[in-house]
């Protein structure tokens, strides 16, 4: 517990030490009396329910994410959730990026998810060199003398 440092995890540490500090008594027995208090704690109660809930609607975005952070997230999804068709991972996959969905070169079959995850990080580092290419070919400010300063010496 001494490695949670932030967030709701560090509050809950805390807790548990102060409860320890005041009763004399440490508050796990063992690592699995540990494994337990903690999946209760920070576990939904049905883990596949809520990934699945999360894929099956439309609220679920990549936001500011990177594209390999959202895709860890989805990956995660996809395993708590239970689903194991491979076209179904691909069309939700699919189903989150409309520029995956309406993508017609390189399209990787629809049972090849690893071939789609593939194409997202692809298509983003090809839109991050594209970036890159015009920021820098972009032409810089040069101001056009048009009256000469009051301060300028002549």
């Amino acid at each position: 517990m001494s490695y949670m440092k932030t967030g709701c995890a560090s509050r809950w540490a805390t807790r548990k030490f102060e409860q320890e500090a005041k009763t004399g008594c440490l508050c796990f027995l063992d690592w699995l009396d540990f494994e337990d208090e903690f999946q209760k704690d920070f576990m939904p109660l049905d883990s596949e329910a809520a990934a699945i809930n999360v894929l099956e609607t439309t609220a679920y975005f990549q936001g500011k994410q990177t594209v390999d952070d959202y895709l860890d997230q989805f990956l995660d999804l996809i395993y708590d959730s239970g689903y194991t068709n491979l076209k179904t991972v691909v069309v939700k996959f699919c189903r989150i990026s409309t520029a995956l969905a309406g993508v017609a070169f390189r399209r990787p079959l629809d049972m090849n998810p690893e071939g789609w995850f593939h194409l997202a990080v692809w298509m983003d580092q090809n839109r991050a060199a594209d970036e890159a290419f015009h920021v820098s070919h972009q032409q810089p400010y040069i101001p056009t003398p048009a009256a000469k300063h009051p301060l300028a010496i002549s």
